[in-house]
């Protein structure tokens, strides 16, 4: 594999990073949706998941922006990675 073509795969995995990021966003949205219409059933069991769940989502979103947003820096100033090592 070039190094060019090492670059390009690393971008697309940035990429691919944001848009899971994008994915949890919107499912938090769906779920503020959800808590909604659980509590106007009284489904508090029901609530209290999609509570621990949302929080669960919210943790994921704040450790992987904080993956892209340390390590594509890094990826912008040459890091490549060589399949050729393993």
């Amino acid at each position: 594999m070039s190094q060019l073509e090492a670059m390009i795969r690393l971008e697309e995995r940035f990429v691919l990073l944001r848009q899971i990021i994008q994915d949890y966003r919107g499912r938090l949205a769906f779920m503020d949706e959800e808590v909604i219409r659980l509590f106007s059933t009284n489904q508090l069991s029901a609530i209290s998941s999609q509570i621990a769940e949302k929080q669960r989502i919210e943790r994921m979103i704040q450790q992987l922006e904080a993956f892209v947003s340390h390590y594509e820096p890094l990826a912008d100033a040459g890091i490549t990675h060589d399949s050729q090592r393993f």
